[in-house]
């Protein structure tokens, strides 16, 4: 099974069609960047795809839209001039317009505050499990690493080793009494 050209990084944007910004995947220096509100995802895309530096270089500054990036993930060839993503698959040769006037939200201020903060212990949290689903994709075959933090609730998880990258989930709101199980299960 030969790698493929992209992370399915495309899992992590919302589909939410009243949020047009968050369906697309941002490229800023080689580091693709998706996210639903709900979860956030970073990886290095000279780590984690096969493309070479030139492209990633022309993809700069560009947001992606999911279903372009569904499409693309496992293309023969990706070339990128200016706003036309040319790709070749499967004998199929096409040209995409990849030019977007949306800005894409801002998550810098998130990210430093989480990797400012310190570790912390947490006797419960509460997400929605097809979040970890979307991480075993993006990182497959490595451990997952769960961090915690003190002053911040997003969870972090990202692969063993080297991380180029990681997922952010925002846990739901739970009270102490709605995460108490009786283990009778009666």
């Amino acid at each position: 099974m030969s790698k493929k050209n992209l992370p399915p990084i495309h899992l992590a944007c919302s589909d939410d069609e009243l949020r047009p910004a968050l369906q697309h995947v941002e490229i800023i220096d080689g580091i693709a960047t998706a996210t639903n509100a709900h979860i956030l995802a970073q990886m290095n895309l000279r780590t984690y795809s096969t493309l070479p530096d030139e492209c990633i270089r022309a993809m700069n500054g560009k947001l992606i839209h999911r279903d372009v990036w569904a499409e693309i993930i496992d293309a023969d060839l990706i070339e990128v001039n200016d706003d036309i993503l040319h790709y070749e698959k499967g004998g199929i040769k096409a040209d995409v317009n990849i030019h977007c006037d949306l800005k894409f939200p801002e998550y810098d201020a998130i990210v430093k505050s989480v990797a400012n903060s310190i570790f912390d212990r947490k006797s419960f949290v509460c997400f929605n499990p097809k979040y970890i689903q979307i991480a075993a994709k993006l990182f497959p075959s490595e451990n997952l690493i769960c961090r915690f933090y003190e002053t911040n609730e997003m969870m972090i998880f990202f692969p063993s080793g080297e991380a180029k990258g990681y997922m952010g989930i925002m846990p739901l709101e739970l009270s102490e009494d709605e995460a108490t199980l009786d283990f009778s299960l009666i």
